[in-house]
């Protein structure tokens, strides 16, 4: 298998049948082997059957209940079976398409991170004012406290080679912390990681809340808890 697709999802019965039908098209004119992975996070909409509709060679794997979209993360990808795998938001606003830039940095990085604050990223449509200042504001948190360095640690779109699963085994965080968590496991166990710039547009309908930016932040304090009581120990450098 050449590459995963994993899609976490939770009541997404109205955005991801279009996107599904946009990966598939995309994938008519690529040589690839492919699998893609739609993680169902306890919907109480029929995600998972209107997934199955769409394409019915869609892997779907379902949470009983919603456990959060880093632990849909978290099963998606340590049940891939590609070599590289492509981690992608359901609403895919950051275009499939964007898939061709990313995979050609495969030979130089083990991560590679979709990024809008990149240099050459194009944001076509920008998220709400209260956004941006919550997510800059929370971005330099991130950089002082786990990934210095890192532009944007949370833009959905994600390679992660097949070698690096250890780091997803580890995670500790079932909510929106888990990419920053995740990078950090990958730059402590000595992945290469690289930044890429990506075209991106904000989707009104996104499922982000106010309170969630409170609750990341507060993830984002627990993973030097989790450093200090050892739960990062097996990684193959030591911590």
């Amino acid at each position: 298998m050449d590459l995963s697709i994993i899609i976490p999802a939770y009541n997404e019965t109205e955005r991801l049948p279009a996107s599904l039908r946009q990966i598939r098209t995309f994938l008519t004119s690529r040589p690839w082997n492919v699998e893609i992975i739609v993680v169902d996070d306890g919907s109480s909409d029929g995600t998972a059957d209107a997934a199955r509709a769409v394409d019915p060679t869609v892997r779907v794997i379902r949470h009983e209940q919603n456990r959060g979209k880093g632990a849909a993360v978290r099963t998606g990808m340590l049940a891939a079976r590609g070599e590289w795998r492509y981690l992608c938001d359901a609403d895919l606003s950051t275009p499939i398409t964007e898939l061709d830039h990313l995979l050609s940095y495969r030979d130089r990085a083990d991560v590679i991170l979709g990024s809008r604050r990149a240099a050459g990223a194009k944001i076509g449509k920008y998220q709400a004012r209260w956004k941006v200042w919550l997510g800059q504001l929370g971005n330099l948190g991130i950089q002082l406290l786990v990934a210095p360095g890192i532009k944007d640690t949370q833009c959905g779109f994600k390679l992660w080679h097949q070698r690096t699963m250890r780091v997803f085994s580890l995670q500790q965080n079932n909510r929106w912390g888990y990419d920053f968590e995740d990078i950090y496991l990958a730059r402590r166990a000595a992945w290469r990681i690289v930044e890429v710039p990506v075209v991106w547009n904000n989707d009104d309908r996104s499922k982000v809340r106010p309170l969630d930016y409170f609750t990341t932040l507060y993830e984002l304090l627990t993973i030097h808890f989790h450093r200090w009581r050892g739960d990062y120990r097996s990684l193959r450098t030591p911590l």
